[in-house]
């Protein structure tokens, strides 16, 4: 028996007619397909082979579930923007978009999840339930109920060696196709961008003004006078686009610890995912106060940085199970990544950006928005995945193409505090580590997170209120927001099985 429970019904919802179910919206050729659209391309499918060319030629937020006479098919894009979740139990298979029972915790995902804020691979934060990662699709036979998890999409391509001319031409024509995808999907709406001190939300705020369209707002949030809210406002000044500034006081910040934060925090882990806490407060305020633009879409700059290399290191002599460890504290075991830059790369998209950072997005459906991340085009991040190794690293491509190129031309040129220092920084800190005793460089850490001037969102003190609200407190404190947000999650949601 193959039971579907598809529910999902914030801002987007599922759309189905004869055995074909879809959520969401893509873009085919640069055209806008949604709804009975997006049903209706699918409606060739009539095996395996199909369904993963029709996947593979569509860019977009959505996922996909065909029930066939003797298969079932679902997919979810390459991003994991809505996920799916399934079970095998008893001849029985459930594939739904929320769990709703065998509530049986997998401790070692646990674990896992604490330190990289989400459960790895296939895995959920329960043995009996498995999740479809970025990317991926699959099938299930309704006769014997085997299943098989595949890869339509792989965030890891080899690097092409282009000139710089070449490179800025590709990309300036990449420009124009995702500024045209924007504004078909934004059909003349309030376009509402977070901005903050970096480049990437900059950058397509940029973009927008470049191209004219005109129904723009953006918002800033965090602690009056940190670096972030003052470029950001420059550039909103500099761009002449109505700008919101949202404080991030401790008043406003303990609204983690009402019921509001609980409703959007339950609805939105499945069970797989920290729930993101940055932008809830923003919207929060926004929403309160009246402020959000009526039938807004947000849009962002997720994960621009990373596309653009700011994970690459300059180490020697590359190991990926080695370098998980050192970034993240995880000891994988029958690791399936190539072991490079690529696989690296692959990992931590399918895993943490995925999972964590791109389910972020929720939070604008909570508060009744549309969103729209175009730094995901496919096109687009196939072209920064092509990157030569050189020219990822330290972002260094990126940043020359912006800071000579649009920004310079807006005169929006404001560089964060450390452009500059990436690789000197980077290399003092391997070297501090090799040489000093790890309780040594990890009170260091620690200090580094004490340092106000770095704390731009108030952090420091939802850290101290999150630990002193704990029933099982950590030994100690490392004072990084993530870590004991995790933790928190981690305890209330047991305690609600």
């Amino acid at each position: 028996m193959t039971e579907l429970k598809l529910n999902y019904k914030l801002y987007h919802k599922w759309k189905s007619d004869n055995q074909i179910s879809v959520l969401g919206s893509a873009f085919l050729n640069n055209h806008l397909l949604s709804d009975n659209t997006l049903i209706d391309y699918f409606k060739e499918v009539t095996d395996e082979i199909l369904f993963v060319s029709k996947l593979q030629t569509l860019s977009g937020h959505f996922s996909v579930v065909i029930e066939l006479e003797s298969f079932l098919f679902a997919a979810v894009d390459i991003i994991r923007t809505f996920p799916l979740f399934f079970r095998v139990n008893n001849n029985k298979v459930v594939l739904t978009d929320k769990i709703e029972s065998d509530f049986i915790f997998n401790e070692s995902e646990c674990i896992n999840f604490s330190k990289v804020y989400c459960a790895l691979e296939n895995n959920t934060l329960l043995k009996n339930w498995k999740q479809l990662q970025a990317g991926e699709y699959l099938v299930i036979n309704k006769l014997n109920h085997h299943f098989a998890i595949k890869t339509y999409y792989q965030h890891a391509l080899k690097s092409e060696q282009k000139s710089d001319i070449e490179l800025k031409y590709n990309l300036a024509a990449l420009e124009k196709t995702i500024t045209g995808n924007i504004f078909e999907y934004a059909k003349n709406r309030t376009i509402l961008v977070p901005l903050s001190g970096g480049y990437d939300s900059r950058y397509l705020l940029a973009l927008l003004k470049k191209n004219n369209y005109t129904k723009i707002e953006c918002f800033t949030y965090g602690k009056k006078n940190s670096y972030e809210v003052l470029i950001a406002k420059n550039v909103a000044e500099k761009l002449n686009v109505k700008w919101h500034f949202i404080e991030y006081t401790n008043e406003m910040i303990d609204t983690f610890f009402r019921d509001e934060w609980m409703e959007y925090s339950n609805q939105n882990h499945h069970f797989s995912s920290l729930p993101h806490e940055q932008e809830f407060f923003a919207l929060h305020y926004l929403k309160q106060n009246k402020l959000l633009p009526e039938n807004a879409v947000i849009m962002n700059g997720f994960c621009q940085d990373i596309q653009a290399g700011s994970f690459l290191e300059p180490v020697n002599k590359f190991d990926i199970s080695k370098f998980i460890f050192h970034k993240h504290q995880l000891k994988l075991n029958n690791f399936i990544y190539e072991n490079s830059w690529n696989g690296y790369q692959e990992w931590l998209v399918k895993n943490r950006l995925s999972k964590f950072i791109i389910n972020s997005v929720r939070v604008y459906e909570f508060y009744g928005l549309d969103f729209y991340l175009p730094f995901w085009n496919k096109d687009w991040i196939d072209f920064w995945y092509s990157m030569d190794m050189e020219n990822r690293l330290n972002q260094k491509f990126y940043n020359n193409y912006l800071f000579n190129g649009i920004f310079k031309q807006y005169k929006i040129d404001f560089k964060k505090p450390t452009h500059d220092t990436a690789y000197s920084f980077y290399t003092l800190k391997k070297i501090a580590k090799s040489i000093l005793p790890k309780q040594i460089t990890d009170q260091i850490s620690i200090q580094n997170s004490l340092d106000k001037q770095n704390d731009v969102n108030n952090t420091l003190y939802l850290y101290e209120k999150i630990y002193c609200s704990l029933n099982n407190k950590p030994d100690s404190k490392d004072y990084k927001i993530n870590n004991i947000h995790a933790v928190y999650f981690l305890e209330k949601i047991k305690n609600l099985k």
